[in-house]
């Protein structure tokens, strides 16, 4: 089975900046020959990593020095933080880097995580450049979320769980807004200063719904599923405070009802809210609606 031309490609790019990276340049007639491409591939390949290589003549592209140097890990350091890269390789010294080449060809490792939105490409088309170039300048933005206008001042793009969202504060209030949901975007020449404490919190906490105001949710897992728990924070800030021949209880620090609902209701019915009231009778009214719905329409 042919390999797909986008794997080719990405396998070609990965190449390429491990070779800028251990070499420091690399010569496009050369990589001509190495991958057994037309120039115009090349071309385009390189144009692709364009933000961070610069053509120096003779057909020779090297690193931009001050992507080089960037806080001084280097380029590979720059890009694993960038994609996140502890969460699947914490140990990531020098023999990581070299043996990535080989890694990629002999195609025996892959991460695999959630499929991205139907709609991410049209998104990024039509939203990231404007986006970043809000979040650089400091500049005032007007959207149009889920079919309302607001104006927001915009901090951070983040991805989490393939899906991007936008945190901005609206009204001095901390929000995230997914990028899939915002059907207009628009910079507007006033220009805001960036409030201290959120950008600390934002930098803190690597999750889309992030708050200075959080509340305490207690949870009871029951023992066969709590392993899934155990081993890894399913929950934001999970602690495990108690533990019984049937089960567990854990805490969290939730920013918004969202964080802890939609995975509640995925585990049913091995796992049960018992703090806060408020919490767990959104979920029991939530469930009665359902319920409600369904009897409905097995009726008719």
């Amino acid at each position: 089975m042919a390999t797909p031309a986008r794997s080719r490609s990405a396998e070609r790019l990965v190449d390429i900046l491990m070779e800028l990276h251990l070499n420091g340049a690399v010569n496009r007639h050369d990589l001509m020959q190495k991958f057994n491409i037309t120039e115009r591939t090349v071309y385009r390949d390189l144009n692709a990593l364009s933000p961070i290589v610069q053509h120096t003549g003779s057909g020779h592209y090297r690193l931009i020095h001050s992507v080089q140097s960037a806080h001084g890990q280097g380029l590979h350091h720059a890009m694993a933080n960038l994609l996140n890269a502890d969460n699947y390789f914490p140990e990531r010294g020098n023999a990581f880097w070299q043996n990535l080449e080989a890694r990629v060809e002999e195609n025996h490792i892959r991460i695999l995580s959630n499929d991205a939105e139907h709609t991410v490409q049209n998104d990024i088309r039509r939203h990231l450049l404007a986006i970043e170039k809000s979040i650089k300048k400091r500049n005032v933005c007007q959207i149009i979320y889920k079919g309302k206008t607001r104006l927001i001042n915009p901090y951070k793009l983040i991805n989490k769980k393939n899906i991007w969202y936008l945190q901005a504060t609206e009204n001095d209030r901390l929000k995230s807004f997914s990028l899939s949901q915002i059907s207009w975007f628009d910079i507007q020449k006033q220009t805001f200063s960036p409030d201290a404490d959120t950008t600390e919190l934002l930098e803190k906490n690597l999750d889309p719904w992030v708050s200075e105001d959080t509340f305490e949710v207690k949870i009871f897992i029951n023992n066969n599923i709590s392993h899934y728990f155990k081993r890894r924070d399913l929950l934001p800030d999970q602690e495990v405070i108690a533990e019984v021949h049937d089960g567990v209880t854990i805490r969290c620090q939730a920013a918004h009802e969202n964080q802890i609902l939609p995975l509640i209701f995925y585990w049913l019915p091995n796992i049960q809210v018992l703090e806060p009231e408020w919490l767990r009778e959104k979920l029991f009214g939530t469930l009665e609606g359902y319920l409600a719905t369904v009897t409905a329409d097995a009726v008719e």
